[in-house]
């Protein structure tokens, strides 16, 4: 149910204000800060008004755009630059006006500390998040010839293929999973130690294609409504039905083995609250004669029956519409849940992206 003003419950709201990247640094002081701005709703083609003499905006929901540039759920801007105008129906704009006696007073310097604090964090990970000028090509993206690639399949190698295979899996589940680039060097999601499916399955394929196993990769459809879970809700709004879900295979007791790495234990576990089904496949495990293979559990499908890539070549020449910020508004349910989750996993660096023009979703 909206209010009387057309606009969706304070709760939902804030809900929204929450989910974003100054939502995730302001912590406790989030409520305090939504209070003192103002949600605005727009309709396609309408222009966001400045209203106040110094406004910082928020979206909310929906997209704006202006100057050539786009602005996604959780993405905040000054009001200086071009008139931004809304994309998509609905879209809500939280802004907050700098100039107002309550927010200049003596009791509102905590909050407006808090708030400098977490505007510096998010730009400081925005711009740790550009992308590089020369993007490799994606022919050479598996690099398990490089040292550093060799020497980590060197430590994790075991006497059998099979405990090979599962310590590497281990190895690269363990890892954070956060949206971003997937156009990158195996080596470099080492490096960085955190990455999407496409890019942890890069990884795990070089690790074990290091010590001789015979890797591959897989494609499977996955459901928007499952992956959603991932994504605060201003995000799943903005996604197709289903996305192309990528991950590694190894060829075990001469079978072909699904041995998903995509999802560290935090992202399991706000899997297993959109999906109750999975909670069949957590704790993670991956055995000869035991694929690891959750998409094949939604999907009701036959964990064996996986058609093995040598590359995604294809996939991962393309380029993404989305701009480092998107990203890291993408990002923030699954950094709240890593840094809240019991099990201790090693902290991501921050996400590098690419960008290109419209026309595609986020890789799963």
């Amino acid at each position: 149910m909206s209010h009387p003003s057309g606009l969706p419950p304070r709760a939902v709201l804030l809900s929204l204000f929450g989910d974003s990247p100054l939502g995730l640094h302001l912590g406790l002081r989030t409520s305090h800060l939504f209070n003192l701005g103002a949600v605005q709703r727009l309709q396609p083609g309408q222009t966001l008004p400045n209203h106040g003499g110094c406004p910082v905006h928020l979206v909310l929901a929906g997209r704006l755009a202006g100057g050539g540039d786009w602005w996604g759920p959780g993405n905040h801007f000054a009001a200086r630059g071009p008139a931004r105008q809304a994309l998509d129906a609905d879209t809500l704009v939280w802004s907050l006006d700098a100039t107002q006696a309550v927010w200049r007073s003596a009791a509102a310097q905590h909050l407006r500390s808090a708030w400098s604090e977490a505007l510096l964090a998010v730009d400081r990970s925005e711009l740790g998040a550009r992308f590089p000028d020369d993007l490799p090509d994606p022919k050479t993206l598996c690099d398990h010839g490089h040292p550093t690639i060799r020497q980590l399949a060197q430590s994790l190698e075991c006497t059998t293929p099979a405990d090979t295979a599962e310590a590497i899996f281990r190895f690269v589940q363990s890892m954070p999973f956060r949206f971003g680039l997937w156009q990158e060097l195996a080596s470099d999601t080492l490096a960085r130690g955190s990455g999407l499916c496409t890019t942890k399955a890069n990884l795990q394929v070089a690790l074990m294609r290091a010590t001789g196993i015979e890797a591959g990769f897989v494609e499977a459809p996955l459901d928007m409504g499952t992956l959603g879970a991932l994504m605060p809700d201003g995000w799943r709004a903005q996604m197709g039905a289903r996305v192309k879900h990528h991950f590694a295979a190894a060829r075990l007791g001469g079978r072909w083995h699904a041995a998903d790495a995509s999802f560290c234990d935090p992202s399991c576990s706000l899997f297993t609250e959109a999906a109750p089904q999975l909670a069949a496949v957590v704790p993670v495990r991956l055995q000869e004669g035991r694929p690891f293979h959750p998409v094949a559990v939604i999907n009701g499908t036959d964990p064996f029956e996986i058609r093995v890539l040598p590359d995604l070549s294809a996939e991962m020449s393309k380029k993404s519409r989305y701009l480092p910020r998107h990203f890291e508004a993408m990002n923030t349910r699954l950094d709240r849940a890593r840094f809240n989750h019991p099990v201790k996993v090693r902290a991501a660096a921050t996400t590098t992206v690419i960008t290109s023009r419209p026309g595609e979703s986020a890789p799963a």
